[in-house]
């Protein structure tokens, strides 16, 4: 019974999550025209090193999402984004109503993207994957861990953006629980049982990364890590203390390089071309909670196989 209510409540609010991700980056200003620059000077260095090669890098980023006034609570109802009609209730059932409706609004009979039911699924997933692993208690906080990276990854993806919003909420309750934890013992591993693990787990992991930034920025002459990026692993950090930063860190830079490698190899990347690293931090923060230390020491030794 624990379970199906799980995946229930998971459906609930993979719904509100795809509102998120939707409405969060709408409105913001602060950042746009850095960002902005920052990809029309990747651009140009490109066409000076490959002035033969025609293709144009194209981002996904919409300046007028940005001044839309939209936010979390208003409008109160869904809608559609192209027509702006406001949904009913019955247009609003977590997968269903975009099974029922073909994937098409209902009113103006547009496309609706098939990540609004993807969103839904994955946070039932993980809301059942999380009931069936913890306990209760450490059960919650890592589904609203997941919850909250499920957000960040697909804003990262549309927007190259991991809003504070998230991220400074995120780091406080993982100072918070572990407090909690280094009193009273009440949540269980992976969280952090003290609060010296915790801060120890933001100083290495946003330090090491913070490091990195500069270096690059000292050798290149330009950004290659976010600050997002960056806090981002101090909240991991924070709920997961130094071995869940580091492992995230070394996971999530082997799954970028790899995505990275594979993209130029078949002639969809370039190396001038911003790639998200929230994603490739996220999904190693995933494997650390669910998986441990296994799927690495598993790797590790398929390498010492292959040799």
């Amino acid at each position: 019974m624990l379970e199906i209510s799980a995946i229930i409540f998971g459906l609930l609010i993979g719904s509100f999550l795809s509102v998120c991700i939707y409405r969060i980056p709408l409105g913001r200003s602060t950042g746009l025209e850095e960002l902005e620059a920052e990809l029309a000077e990747a651009d140009s260095e490109e066409e000076e090193e490959e002035s033969h090669d025609e293709e144009d890098i194209t981002y996904d980023i919409n300046s007028e999402h940005f001044e839309e006034k939209v936010t979390i609570s208003y409008p109160p109802r869904s809608f559609c984004p192209h027509c702006g009609a406001q949904l009913r209730w019955w247009h609003n059932i977590p997968v269903f109503s975009w099974v029922l409706l073909l994937g098409k609004c209902a009113f103006c009979k547009t496309g609706i993207s098939p990540r609004y039911p993807f969103v839904e699924l994955l946070s039932a997933f993980f809301c059942y994957l999380s009931v069936t692993t913890f306990p209760l208690p450490t059960a919650i906080v890592i589904y609203l861990f997941c919850a909250g990276l499920i957000v960040l990854s697909f804003i990262d993806i549309d927007y190259y953006l991991l809003p504070n919003v998230i991220t400074y909420p995120g780091f406080l309750l993982g100072i918070i629980l572990a407090l909690v934890n280094h009193f009273f013992h009440f949540f269980s591993r992976p969280i952090v049982p003290t609060i010296w693990d915790s801060l120890l787990g933001v100083l290495v992991g946003a330090g090491v990364l913070e490091l990195i930034a500069r270096l690059y920025m000292w050798f290149r002459n330009k950004q290659g890590l976010g600050m997002g990026d960056i806090k981002l692993l101090a909240v991991t950090g924070a709920f997961f203390g130094m071995e869940g930063a580091i492992y995230t860190m070394f996971v999530g830079s082997l799954l970028g390089s790899f995505v990275g490698i594979f993209l130029i190899l078949i002639g969809q990347g370039k190396l001038s071309k911003y790639l998200p690293f929230g994603p490739y931090l996220a999904i190693a923060t995933l494997l650390y909670v669910f998986t441990g230390k296994e799927l690495l020491l598993l790797f590790f030794q398929t390498l010492g196989t292959v040799r």
